[in-house]
């Protein structure tokens, strides 16, 4: 039955994402809101069933606490002027979460683990380089906006180092887990890299391909990172 259920969910939620995104394409409204959170609420309950049928560890309840986060952040995000503030709240809250899942099982593979090692300092710095490169390329401009951003980017690319370093740990004990796990932090990453683009570029901020590629990796990473409650 639940996986009856949580496939069913999934697929709602994949279903509707274009019929969101053909709807914002024409305006934000409270239309595009309610197709939007029908999608978030998906993921949202396909972790929500994970967590009632978990063994109620760190892992899962930290993640259960990410993914409701990610619903509020998605809820005020959607919504005009300072109402965004809080949406961006939500998702910085839910990157912390996020974190505090994969350190819960980080010490329990490994004792001695550290949420940041200079493997990770490296690869973070790497990372950042390469987001500036991206907005580069594509001509984005500065903003003043861009320094909370900068703390932003780097609790991602914390999130998905950590989240890569869990999964190459736990593959062979559950390699499902894993696969979803680094899929998920790393569509996760693309999503809010495409975000940043459509954010302070003028220029791409109507691209649609963009916007669906935007949209798609982050419900796609949503849902894997709601999967991953079944495995850890």
């Amino acid at each position: 039955m639940i996986i009856f259920f949580t496939t069913l969910f999934s697929l709602l939620c994949l279903f509707v994402a274009p019929f969101f995104l053909m709807e914002q394409r024409r305006k934000v409204s409270f239309r595009s809101l309610i197709l939007k959170m029908i999608c978030a609420s998906m993921f949202l309950m396909v972790g929500l069933l994970a967590f009632h049928h978990s063994d109620g560890s760190g892992f899962s309840k930290y993640m259960a606490i990410g993914l409701a986060l990610s619903w509020v952040g998605d809820l005020f995000l959607h919504l005009p002027g300072l109402q965004q503030i809080l949406g961006f709240i939500g998702f910085f809250g839910a990157h912390i979460a996020y974190l505090a899942a994969y350190y819960d099982e980080l010490k329990t593979i490994q004792p001695d683990s550290r949420l940041i090692t200079p493997l990770v300092i490296f690869f973070i710095i790497v990372g950042m380089l390469a987001y500036l490169l991206v907005f580069h390329a594509t001509k984005t401009k500065l903003s003043p906006l861009m320094i909370p951003l900068t703390f932003y980017v780097f609790l991602l690319m914390l999130m998905c180092c950590n989240a890569l370093r869990l999964a190459g740990l736990s593959f062979s004990q559950t390699t499902p887990g894993a696969i979803c796990l680094s899929l998920g932090a790393i569509f996760f990453l693309l999503s809010d890299t495409s975000l940043g683009i459509l954010m302070f570029n003028q220029e791409l901020k109507k691209n649609f391909p963009l916007k669906v590629f935007n949209i798609m990796t982050y419900f796609v990473g949503q849902l894997l990172l709601a999967y991953t409650i079944f495995f850890f």
